[in-house]
């Protein structure tokens, strides 16, 4: 497989895309918000305006390229030229369209989409109403209730704030791992039906429905609103046949959720999440490469490390950038905890589904209630033990740059295994050396 950067941008568009105007919208908040004003009337002619520019390059472009091999040398020369520029424009039109839908959804969200709050409601008070009933210690109960809903109005402090220093308080968030149990195991269920249009067809509106109806009880966090675009693109691409690219659907899935409410940007859950996806879609199978096993627990334990790197490279500015400090413990525990927590979440589903037949919820929730204290106990005795003391760092906007900077060099190093990105990279470092030490000055 070709793996030149040139492969890469044209099997991935619409991360391109959504990275051209995340890159605008940035911009404009960081520079342009106070320095002009423009209303949503402007902002809406100048969109148009691209967007006949864009139409005219698109025909342009199409009009070159079906008469290039009716051309000597010294005109396809400057037919590359004209190609490069026209690409420069395409790409700062991309940065303006950012630009413009930060100044058209600043104040008004372009979309709205009612949906059945009653239903909503009575969904998650049945759910809370099979915990009360079946789990009766009031920590286990409230831990439950915040692990399955994100319900945490009687959740222990204390508790949060171990799992916190720990540096795993995205296990008691709810994530992509919930939607992920239930939209495998609703395919488990029905891989058994016929593989004919209607049945398809009624698996794909059983998915979606179960996905965004959780999503709802769990309240919509932007961190879960991700999860579930992501597995909606997903499955509805795969019922129209369309070829799968994890990257164009994260990428789409940001491009849905800022046209909807620009303020996501500025949700440190939902920045956490998609910096996690990013990381463990393309760093693992990296990771995996390096050492290749046989024996299938090693693979196992070897690929929850590798999940656990790849997340904490890719999360670790934003941490450091927001709360300047860095868990000692963080790739230990959540060694430890995430497959702990997993398994949890997998019974907590199963004793809300089970039918009250000769006691079996109560025994269930006897069974994880004591899981549950256990669990929590062991956080706690991670939390007390001397050397997990939070490291202060300081860390700014300059920093956060090179570091994801760097972090794609490696990361088109370890790709294309070429030795030009580690100069690349030596580079990054010999910039952020030159800027720490005239900041110094």
């Amino acid at each position: 497989m070709e793996k030149s950067p040139q492969h890469f941008r044209a099997a991935h568009p619409l991360l391109f895309i959504a990275s051209l105007l995340l890159a605008g919208l940035i911009f404009a908040k960081l520079f342009l918000q106070e320095l002009i004003a423009i209303s949503i009337s402007e902002a809406s002619y100048l969109l148009i305006l691209s967007l006949i520019f864009l139409q005219f390059i698109k025909s342009r472009t199409s009009i070159q390229s079906s008469i290039d091999s009716a051309i000597d040398s010294t005109t396809i020369a400057a037919s590359t030229h004209t190609k490069i520029i026209e690409g420069i424009a395409i790409y700062l039109i991309l940065f303006s369209w950012g630009i413009l839908l930060f100044f058209i959804t600043n104040d008004k969200n372009l979309f709205q989409i009612p949906y059945p709050e009653k239903w909503i409601a009575f969904c998650r008070n049945a759910v809370i109403h099979k915990l009360n009933d079946t789990i009766k210690s009031a920590e286990a109960n409230a831990f439950a209730q915040s692990l399955l809903l994100g319900v945490k109005n009687n959740a222990n402090k204390e508790l949060i704030n171990a799992y916190r220093q720990l540096g795993i308080i995205h296990i008691i968030a709810i994530s992509g791992m919930h939607l992920e149990i239930i939209f495998k195991n609703i395919l488990r269920i029905t891989h058994w039906l016929p593989r004919k249009k209607i049945f398809i067809i009624i698996e794909l509106v059983v998915v979606l429905c179960c996905v965004w109806t959780y999503t709802l009880m769990a309240f919509a966090s932007p961190s879960i609103l991700r999860a579930a675009v992501f597995f909606s693109i997903y499955y509805i691409g795969k019922f129209l046949g369309s070829s799968f690219f994890t990257l164009n659907m994260v990428a789409g899935g940001v491009l849905i959720l800022l046209l909807f409410d620009i303020k996501n940007l500025e949700n440190i859950g939902l920045q956490l999440s998609y910096a996690a996806v990013m990381g463990i879609h393309l760093l693992v199978p990296l990771f995996n490469k390096m050492i290749p096993m046989d024996n299938p627990i090693f693979i196992f334990l070897w690929n929850n490390v590798c999940i656990s790197i790849a997340a904490q490279l890719t999360t670790l500015p934003i941490l450091l950038f927001h709360f300047h400090q860095l868990a000692s413990l963080v790739l230990i525990s959540n060694f430890i905890m995430v497959p702990i927590s997993t398994l949890l979440l997998y019974a907590l589903a199963l004793l809300v589904i089970s039918p009250n037949i000769m006691g079996l919820p109560q025994l269930g929730g006897q069974i994880i209630e004591k899981y549950i204290i256990g669990m929590n106990k062991t956080i706690s005795h991670l939390d007390a033990l001397p050397i997990n003391r939070p490291l202060i760092i300081s860390f700014g906007l300059d920093q956060l740059v090179l570091y994801y900077l760097a972090l794609i060099l490696m990361y088109a190093w370890l790709y294309t295994k070429k030795a030009k990105w580690l100069v690349y990279i030596l580079g990054t470092f010999c910039i952020f050396c030159l800027l720490k030490l005239f900041s110094l000055g």
